[in-house]
């Protein structure tokens, strides 16, 4: 899933119908206008002064740093950790629309950037992403004394005490990496590892108040996929004891332990902490923690969303994920446990 399919969700959760979704699909000629700062910053914008987000939600991110299932990975095997292993993952983010944004003003290369104000005194340069090929460069110090000359140079207010940031134009071609990082509104990889996600409680929906072209357009018919498989219904709540891998004192590595709690046919699910209790919702093959919040029914809505990743991570585990699944497999043979 892409993500502007994610926000279109999203938006759809917080209240628009379809009718407006489609007028502004086709007053923006098949694009949304809502984004995030970096995608905004990507495409020449930058956000107002005065704007707050209008909502967030939980969209595709690329990093090159390997993940936490690549590091256990290769220190299971005795190997070195990758210095680079390129991957999208999901991470909360705030979004924006049109109305909250302003164009950039034009802005030097980055090597004319640093030649104008890299030795100004009491101003401090510092770039961020140059190796991306998409670099911002921010302005701290004695700012007040430049801003003119930042402003003119396309320098935008941070909303941070003296701060601003400049977005530089593009490089001559011989100046640019050879691999640049792939849009944020690209598709993610087909199987991502759902574990590695724990995001916070889901937000109720805010009814967004948009304004409508004047004219509606029919979109194409959306192509046909294959019909899904029926999503799996969680049953009555009922106590259980189950294994979960963890970590102890006195433990190594994580391992199976036995708790008590509940399951609803599709996760097991236990508290830890006395006074501020974390629910964690529990895959039963693996062990492994899917989402955590702060009462029983919260985890199971947060732990449902991730059903098809957590499918998938199922049908192709991983080498850690194997084993932990081959550890649990063992300890429920041993302990005899019924889960119903």
């Amino acid at each position: 899933m892409t993500n502007t399919e994610i926000i279109i969700n999203a938006l759809k959760a917080r209240g628009m119908t379809d009718d407006q979704l489609s007028q502004l699909l086709d007053a923006y000629k098949g694009d949304l206008p809502f984004h995030t700062i970096p995608e905004w910053s990507r495409r020449g914008y930058h956000i107002k002064a005065d704007a707050s987000p209008l909502f967030d939600c939980y969209l595709w991110k690329h990093t090159s740093k390997p993940s936490r299932a690549t590091i256990e990975a290769a220190q299971e095997a005795g190997e070195d950790v990758p210095e680079n292993s390129p991957h999208f993952y999901k991470k909360l983010s705030y979004i924006y629309s049109f109305s909250q944004v302003e164009k950039n003003a034009p802005a030097p290369d980055l090597a004319t950037i640093k030649a104008r104000f890299g030795n100004l005194p009491g101003l401090v340069l510092k770039v961020k992403g140059e190796k991306t090929g998409a670099p911002n460069v921010w302005f701290t110090g004695d700012v007040e004394k430049y801003a003119d000359e930042i402003k003119a140079a396309g320098g935008i207010w941070s909303k941070k005490k003296s701060a601003y940031w400049v977005k530089p134009s593009a490089a001559p071609a011989e100046d640019k990496p050879a691999g640049e990082v792939p849009s944020i509104m690209e598709d993610a990889p087909t199987a991502p590892a759902p574990m590695q996600a724990r995001p916070a409680a889901i937000l109720p929906p805010v009814r967004l108040a948009l304004p409508a072209p004047a004219r509606l357009l029919a979109l194409p018919a959306p192509k046909a996929d294959p019909e899904p498989a029926p999503a799996p219904v969680p049953g009555p709540w009922k106590k259980c004891s189950f294994y979960t891998i963890r970590k102890e004192k006195g433990d190594k590595h994580p391992t199976p332990h036995k708790v008590g709690g509940y399951t609803d046919g599709i996760y097991n699910y236990y508290a830890i902490g006395t006074t501020s209790k974390q629910w964690h919702a529990i895959n039963p093959i693996f062990g492994l923690s899917v989402y955590h919040s702060t009462t029983r029914q919260k985890v199971q809505a947060g732990a449902l969303v991730y059903l098809n990743q957590v499918a998938k991570a199922e049908a192709n585990p991983t080498a850690v994920m194997q084993k932990y699944a081959d550890m649990m497999k063992a300890a429920q043979d041993g302990g005899n446990l019924s889960l119903f």
